[in-house]
């Protein structure tokens, strides 16, 4: 089986700020509902998956910002014109026949996460389609990133597997994980080890592999005198910070793959809310 998990906040976001303004006659917004719809159908198309789902964030607090209080405290709320979307959004998925995936205390990560993880022991292929390069430390035999990014200022699909991963990053698609908690992220506000950056954080997970293994071998490591201090000041810090950038792959969410399978559409329903849309 080949099972696709998309990333509904990360493609809905892209879509948004990826699209220039479109309202219908009644002056609602409609272009992240566009955008996401364009992006899903042509995956759709390409790729041919037996199953589909897509994953959503919760309002609620995560296991991670209940460790840490500034886990993504600095990101701003989500604009007006795209909350009104997100339940269009749902709306269509249903009636398209797609499961939608949520989980209280969790990310729409840790449900890429375990779905990937569930295809592989199960011997099944999945394709995460994602904006997000968190999804990178995913990768493995049966799991392949669909990212979506941009270049010269038009969209693109980056097919990333094993080895575009060992070639882009110098490691293992779970090095990822080290290399973050070193090197910390701004984006999630994840502080990493002060004074550590992306170099020396690759240069050190490329040689040594884990995290532990950087610590285990602390007092030989390749570096001057000023880093070495930073690591060992910083370890408490660092080790939580792998903790924020991990992704659970093993979150309870009592659903099979074949659950994943999509339902029959709903031909009325859909010709209705799309006429609505003017799409």
């Amino acid at each position: 089986m080949k099972c696709m998990v998309i990333d509904g906040n990360s493609i809905i976001n892209r879509a948004y700020y990826g699209i220039r303004p479109l309202t219908n006659r009644e002056g609602l917004y409609t272009h992240a509902v566009f955008g996401f719809l364009t992006t899903l159908l042509r995956l759709k198309e390409e790729e041919q998956p037996d199953a589909l789902c897509v994953t959503f964030d919760r309002k609620a607090p995560t296991f991670r910002h209940q460790m840490f209080d500034g886990y993504k405290a600095q990101r701003k709320g989500m604009p007006q014109e795209l909350v009104q979307q997100l339940p269009l959004i749902k709306e269509v998925l249903t009636d398209l026949g797609y499961p939608i995936l949520t989980k209280e205390g969790y990310e729409a990560d840790d449900i890429l996460g375990t779905l990937s993880a569930m295809c592989e022991q199960e011997g099944h292929q999945c394709y995460i389609a994602t904006g997000d390069r968190d999804s990178l430390q995913l990768i493995g035999k049966n799991t392949t990133v669909l990212l979506a990014s941009s270049r010269a200022g038009k969209s693109e699909t980056v097919v990333c597997d094993e080895a575009y991963f060992r070639e882009k990053y110098g490691t293992e698609p779970q090095g990822l994980v080290d290399i973050k908690a070193l090197m910390g992220d701004s984006s999630d506000n994840i502080p990493g080890v002060p004074g550590i950056g992306e170099k020396t954080a690759l240069k050190l997970i490329g040689q040594y592999g884990t995290l532990d293994a950087v610590y285990e071998n602390i007092d030989t490591l390749p570096v001057t005198k000023s880093v070495k201090a930073k690591l060992e000041a910083g370890k408490d810090s660092d080790y939580m910070s792998r903790t924020l950038a991990k992704i659970d792959r093993a979150v309870p969410l009592d659903v099979t793959l074949e659950d994943c399978k999509p339902k029959p559409r709903d031909e009325a329903a859909l010709f209705a809310l799309l006429s609505k849309l003017e799409m």
